[in-house]
């Protein structure tokens, strides 16, 4: 599985068409079929559904433990490498994240969504494809990660920082999470996370003792994650045809997935590049005030990673059938619902504890880094981060239309990434959180206008099919490639 540290860390998709899930969108949106239903005998072979509450149930029992995790290592590292080292501790936990993202690409999106309708066979050559395709993005991420080693500051002071978060990426990268989602295998996928956390604390705790053992914390990611990815991939080929396993299809599966990178994986990366471009212009105190504002946040918007875990499988498979073809709009709408309301619980109560809280888990030292945490606080609630989420992952990807992600993806990241450099060394932190917030509302304004150009806005509110006639024909004609 991803090291745990970096779904911890982390604040967060060209249409793939290597497997044909079932019945078109157009279909569903009473427009003409451009494609065939999953057949009788691979749907014979799919795994029996697991219930949605109760895949749930085993998700979030995973991420209870994610949070005691934090509750434990956030004041940890706060009041044991105080806000320099901690500076570089982040900027090497940006580097990592950034080869992490880099060497799986798009990959797991695809993959959860495609094994998700495969038989016992093709999951095999899923498998390789996607072992292979990952072997082909590391050489790039490991150039980059040597790269981002020597071209900060801030980590050219301890390489070993680098080198080790490079190493831990690369490890990362090859986690089955996406495997086990896409056979509805949500009790495995909560096991190795707990393992994760079982082998990692422990050895943070016993030996880091001062700001002189931050690149421990990066020995200590590696050797956990490395375990947990072997005991991940034994646990799958045991249950795998591996006589099916075909090593290659890379660069068809790279082709594939890049619309997915661009829009998911794009923007995680652009949120580690902000924080890696505060190590390029400003100081490590600087650095560590934000990356610890920026980790307060993102165990909060971590909360909403659980029902994306679920909820895009099974949204997915009431696509592919054109008899549950209703409860998919069902799911979205209920999912919309519910993490916009979570997430305007999270801002106000940022908003109203954050001044309490802040100094309080880290220690006075890092007081000024409250003001980062409750303007960040504001991409938490409707109709920022929480909506965006549903949009992308509940309807465009499901529904294929996932090619207009790019697009939109690139427009928001290259606003992001300009205003990060504009304000990034005037204003320090607070820069980088205002360009961070002005992306979230230039992405929603953008899928907001793509579901209005598919029409799925209008099947989504109403919950009804789309009008007949001249509907159905616009419809099919901007769904087109």
């Amino acid at each position: 599985m991803p090291a745990v540290e970096a779904l911890c860390y982390g604040a967060q998709r060209y249409q793939n068409r290597t497997v044909d899930m079932g019945w078109p969108v157009a279909s569903l949106l009473g427009g003409k079929s451009r494609g065939a239903r999953v057949s009788e005998p691979v749907a014979s072979t799919l795994p029996k559904e697991t219930s949605t509450k109760r895949a749930l149930a085993f998700v979030y029992v995973g991420y209870s433990f994610r949070y005691l995790y934090l509750l434990v290592l956030i004041p940890f590292y706060g009041r044991v490498l105080g806000a320099a080292v901690y500076g570089r501790l982040v900027a090497a936990m940006a580097l990592f994240q950034a080869v992490w993202l880099i060497a799986e690409y798009g990959f797991p999106l695809s993959g959860a969504r495609d094994i998700a309708v495969s038989d016992g066979p093709r999951r095999a050559v899923l498998y390789g494809q996607h072992m292979s395709g990952r072997l082909t993005m590391s050489a790039l991420a490991l150039l980059v990660g040597v790269g981002g080693t020597y071209l900060s500051p801030v980590l050219r002071q301890v390489p070993l920082m680098g080198i080790l978060a490079t190493f831990v990426g690369l490890v990362a990268s090859f986690n089955l999470g996406w495997y086990f989602t896409g056979i509805q295998r949500f009790r495995t996928s909560v096991s190795m996370e707990v393992l994760g956390f079982a082998l990692n604390l422990p050895l943070i705790l016993f030996f880091v003792r001062g700001p002189q053992d931050d690149w421990k914390v990066m020995a200590a990611l590696l050797a956990s994650s490395g375990v947990c990815t072997i005991v991940a991939h034994a646990t799958a080929l045991a249950s795998m045809d591996r006589a099916a396993i075909r090593w290659g299809g890379a660069w068809q599966l790279i082709r594939g997935s890049t619309a997915l990178f661009i829009s998911r994986g794009l923007g995680m990366l652009l949120a580690s590049a902000s924080t890696y471009l505060i190590s390029l212009l400003t100081s490590a105190t600087e650095l560590g005030l934000y990356g610890a504002a920026e980790r307060l946040i993102s165990a909060g918007l971590s909360l909403l990673q659980p029902t994306n875990q679920v909820l895009v499988s099974k949204v997915s498979r009431h696509v592919g059938s054109e008899s549950t073809s209703d409860r998919a709009f069902t799911v979205i709408r209920i999912a919309a619902v519910c993490l916009t309301g979570l997430g305007i619980s999270m801002l106000l109560g940022t908003e109203l504890l954050g001044q309490f809280i802040v100094p309080l888990i880290l220690g006075h030292e890092f007081a000024a880094a409250v003001p980062m945490v409750k303007a960040l606080a504001i991409t938490l609630p409707f109709p920022f981060t929480a909506i965006n989420s549903v949009i992308i992952s509940y309807v465009l990807i499901p529904f294929r239309f996932d090619r207009f992600v790019p697009m939109v993806s690139a427009i928001s990241g290259a606003i992001t990434l300009g205003l990060v450099v504009l304000l990034g060394r005037p204003y320090g932190g607070m820069g980088v959180v205002y360009a961070r917030v002005v992306g979230e509302i230039v992405t929603l304004i953008l899928l907001c206008g793509v579901l209005r150009k598919t029409q799925l806005s209008k099947r989504i509110l109403a919950g009804s099919d789309l009008p007949r006639g001249v509907a159905e024909t616009e419809v099919a004609q901007k769904s087109s490639p």
